[in-house]
């Protein structure tokens, strides 16, 4: 039961006091109005009347102060039971164990610093914790058994529960731990091996010279002063494998447990994440020639860059010009010959800043060797193209095939074994930093997907890594002490300390010893914007002041409206200069949202209002021209960073301010400046671009048009300003076969087919039933249809004009302006308005000081399946004219674009963005 949002007047304790003051007090509440008093018996209705010590219902906060949602009244006491062996129980009003009680002191409402660092108990009751408890009694206490017990007239249990730690753990020892190393570190060739266990009554190493060889045990030291408990080693212990044995009060079991578990700061792992590993990263052995001394790209502000999002399988698993042996790897991006390397390369040399790899720590839930992976039973290119076949066939091996797309940490300072050629030990290190520097070598800087939001598993499941060395710490508990899992998995809680700490530390580690340049934090919102702000502060203090941070700052959950902390989410980030996801533009163009359960909703890039695919869904021909309008607005604002001061006249006739534009209910417009948008169409997740447009536009537009409104829809990020960020493959027209979460849907469904005489993945099958079963009728319909699935010269026409656009768009300062002012000045929209053709948007850029030839560039986005002719009156008279790059188009029709300076009038083809400078 969360704390009601306002609480009725409680008690001040009256146990062991005067007589008189008892009757005074009690006459006092006779006096008290009907509608706000509070009496004896109201006050204990209130309290939770439940008895469950295998619940956490109170929150140990500091040294001295518990807090509980209970009512308060002159007939109750209360009291803190330690076992040193876990032994209560509760019978009753029996209890039974060995056990000492403390006397709690009841201390009234939440002090107000306490409100501060835990505002969703703000509305608890506090007690304090006797004072013939000193510190270190209480740091023994904290390593066994708690309960707190409520009594009525001394003796009836009333309420009786475990306790959350994390608060008092903090309190005690977080401080002194701050700057301390932990897991490996080395003195010369000494390593010492140290683990955060406060609660531990125990920490032992288990030591292997070989996995499978019996383990020696050694005791390791405690630091009361910070829980860390640590072990000096010998140089002959290099190459050997570890784990920790941790005796430890364990809540799931109530019990004392001893757990063999890994190092949570592993660096170095067997195959499968068995052992952790004692190797020295600054190993010569380790590092690729000339890794001391890298070839660094230059770096690029958010602003100016220009991201792909890859998973480091689906890169190179359908390329046939690779080795078998090493498609799916790390060592495929250091095949230069390779079809994949090549279209790599030629993004790169066209504007391509960033690859962004999915998620590459170590995995929970990919077999590592080959050898265990399980294969489809069945011959999947045989089934029909509509058939459920196909994912049938992957559901009966996709929990031990090779494909994940990873979002379930095990160990987050270890690179994943799977995408090694030798996953035991040292050589997923390697060549981890192998494809670096082969990335860094084609010019593109390397950004890695980071989930520090949650873990694989919690409690005492054998993946389980944090929870089994200090329970109920790492993770974010609800308010009966279970773990929340509103991410999908175990919720971490990086708003502890320590688990702040860690993540910090982590992120320093892949930048420095990965020379990674850039983090994308999934689900950020889940993280408190302190702890981005300490990474960027961390970051910033080693030198990587041009490694960029951004994220998925979503606002839901737990933790939502800024519940438990301040979150890091899209409003609350704007002025860091961290940035996130920018779902406005890519529901504005593609239409509909990713939740949709009919997927056929149009937006501006689909074909909304000026295209109409027949379905109801969209409404009436006023609704979707009501709509176009307004998704044309969000358009803008993301062709502009999303920024919330930026005015423009709306659709609706009125300047208004991004933040006035609204989006679901809330401010369309959020940074401060572009930089703090990364502007997107399609991501990994919900359906590739293709797919969607698959879906949403009308079913008689032949393929070459489909390619052209895909080309449209890639431009509105492509020429925004902010980060652009598109998903690898949507400049081929890949598909993913309407699968909108192919996180664990295999290859078949998730390679890039590099060969255009292979398809694009269209027509593979329906699309998985545990992800996207309410969208098969949808899905039914079109996918034996065999207009939609695009020729090669359909695909070669995607790719180049993508080419075209980040030419275009690195080329010149015109499109990475970088300040909010910058942009407010420069960036405008001329046409808009009530007078505005729909489906058309004319945006025209400033550029008198800057590097262009002329004083203005222009580009049109004719979304509409006619020939748009706009006329910026402004403009008449300059010498305006195709972008160069443009004059050799790719696309015949984009050399139809045109430009007649006497009127100042634009006209487009359809289906067309065009540039004019």
């Amino acid at each position: 039961m969360h704390p009601p949002t306002s609480s009725p007047p409680r008690l001040t304790r009256l146990t062991r006091r005067p007589r008189a003051y008892l009757a005074a007090a009690l006459t006092a509440l006779l006096a008290i109005t009907i509608t706000s008093s509070i009496t004896l018996a109201t006050a204990q209705a209130s309290a939770n009347p439940k008895v469950a010590i295998d619940e956490q219902r109170a929150h140990w906060l500091d040294e001295r102060t518990i807090a509980w949602d209970l009512g308060a009244g002159w007939e109750y006491t209360w009291q803190l039971l330690v076992s040193p062996d876990g032994s209560i129980s509760i019978d009753g009003n029996d209890i039974s164990g060995n056990y000492e009680a403390i006397d709690l002191h009841y201390a009234g409402e939440m002090a107000p610093h306490l409100q501060a660092r835990f505002p969703h108990l703000a509305d608890y009751l506090t007690f304090t914790v006797d004072d013939s408890r000193d510190t270190d009694a209480i740091k023994r206490d904290l390593t066994g058994q708690l309960v707190a017990v409520e009594y009525r007239d001394r003796h009836e249990i009333t309420v009786a529960t475990g306790l959350q730690l994390p608060g008092v753990l903090d309190d005690l020892y977080a401080e002194s731990a701050a700057e301390a190393g932990l897991g490996l570190t080395w003195s010369g060739n000494t390593p010492t091996l140290s683990v955060w266990a406060p609660t531990a009554k125990n920490v032992t190493l288990e030591r292997h010279a070989q996995t499978n060889a019996a383990a020696a045990r050694r005791g390791m030291d405690y630091d009361p002063s910070t829980g860390i408990w640590s072990i000096q080693g010998k140089p002959g212990w290099k190459g050997h494998f570890y784990r920790f044995g941790v005796e430890v009060w364990h809540p799931e079991t109530q019990a004392i447990e001893t757990f063999s578990v890994t190092d949570p700061h592993s660096v170095s792992l067997a195959a499968d994440s068995t052992h952790s590993q004692i190797i020295d990263l600054a190993s010569p052995d380790l590092k690729p020639s000339g890794w001391d001394n890298p070839n660094k790209p230059a770096a690029v502000e958010l602003a100016e860059s220009h991201i792909w999002e890859v998973h480091v399988r689906d890169f190179s698993a359908g390329d046939a010009s690779i080795a078998e042996d090493l498609r799916g790897t790390y060592a495929a991006f250091s095949e230069s010959g390779s079809q994949a390397v090549r279209h790599l390369q030629e993004l790169s040399d066209a504007g391509l800043t960033h690859v962004h790899l999915l998620p590459t720590f170590d995995i929970g839930t990919i077999p590592e060797r080959r050898s265990d992976w399980a294969q489809p039973d069945c011959d999947l290119a045989s089934f029909a193209p509509d058939s459920p076949d196909q994912q049938a066939c992957i559901d009966e091996v996709r929990e031990s095939d090779s494909y994940n797309w990873g979002y379930d940490p095990h160990h987050f300072d270890t690179p994943e074994g799977s995408y090694a050629t030798d996953p035991h030990g040292p050589q997923r290190i390697l060549e981890y930093r192998q494809m670096v520097q082969a990335l860094n070598d084609m010019g593109l800087r390397v950004v890695v997907d980071v989930v520090y939001n949650h873990t694989h598993r919690a409690g005492i499941h054998d993946k389980s890594v944090f929870d089994r060395i200090v329970p109920g710490y790492y993770h974010r508990l609800d308010e009966t002490g279970n773990v929340t899992d509103s991410t999908c998995c175990p919720n971490t809680a990086p708003e502890h300390a320590m688990f702040g700490k860690f993540v910090v530390d982590s992120v320093e580690l892949w930048a420095d010893q990965y020379q990674i340049d850039g983090f994308r934090f999934d689900l950020m919102g889940h993280h408190p914007k302190q702890n981005m702000l300490d990474i960027r502060e961390r970051l910033d203090a080693i030198g990587a002041h041009d490694v960029m941070l951004y994220g998925e700052g979503w606002n839901f959950g737990e933790v939502a409206n800024n519940a438990r902390f301040e979150q890091a989410t899209q409003h609350n980030m704007a002025g860091t200069g961290i940035a996130t996801f920018n779902d406005r533009m890519r529901d504005g163009v593609r239409g509909g949202g990713p939740f949709d359960a009919n997927p056929r909703v149009q937006g501006f890039g689909s074909g909304q209002w000026t295209d109409f695919n027949g379905d109801p869904i969209n409404g009436d021909a006023d609704s979707q021209l009501a709509a176009l309008r307004h998704n044309g607005d969000l358009t803008k604002l993301g062709l502009v960073g999303n920024l919330a001061d930026y005015t423009f006249v709306t659709s609706n006739g009125h300047l208004t301010s991004g933040r006035d534009i609204d989006y679901g209910g809330s401010s369309a417009g959020y940074t401060a400046d572009p930089g703090e948008a990364v502007n997107y169409v399609d991501a990994h997740d919900n359906e590739i671009l293709f797919d969607a447009l698959a879906h949403k536009l009308n079913r008689d537009i032949d393929g070459t048009d489909r390619a052209r409104m895909q080309v449209l829809s890639l431009s509105t990020a492509v020429l925004s300003q902010g980060a652009g960020f598109v998903t690898a493959g949507s400049e081929l027209l890949r598909s993913k076969s309407l699968d909108r979460d192919s996180y664990d849907s295999g290859d078949w469904f998730n390679q890039i087919r590099w060969d255009c005489a292979d398809g694009n993945g269209f027509g593979n099958g329906l699309p998985p039933a545990w992800t996207s079963e309410h969208h098969w009728p949808y899905a039914a319909e079109i996918l034996a249809l065999e207009t939609l699935i695009p020729t090669c010269e359909d695909i070669a026409l995607t790719k180049g004009r993508y080419l075209e656009l980040l030419e275009i768009a690195t080329s010149a300062e015109a499109f990475s302006l970088g300040t909010g002012d910058a942009v407010q000045d420069r960036v405008s929209f001329p046409l808009s308005g009530l007078e505005e053709t729909p489906g058309v948007i004319t945006m025209v850029i400033d550029t008198v000081g800057l590097d262009s030839p002329g004083d203005a560039v222009v580009v049109v986005f004719n979304a509409t399946p006619d020939q748009a002719t706009e006329t910026v009156s402004d403009l008449s008279g300059t010498s305006l004219a195709l972008h160069p790059v443009l004059v050799n188009s790719v696309d015949e029709r984009v050399r139809e674009s045109s430009y007649e300076a006497e009127s100042g009038t634009f006209t487009v083809p359809p289906r067309t963005v065009a540039v004019f400078q």
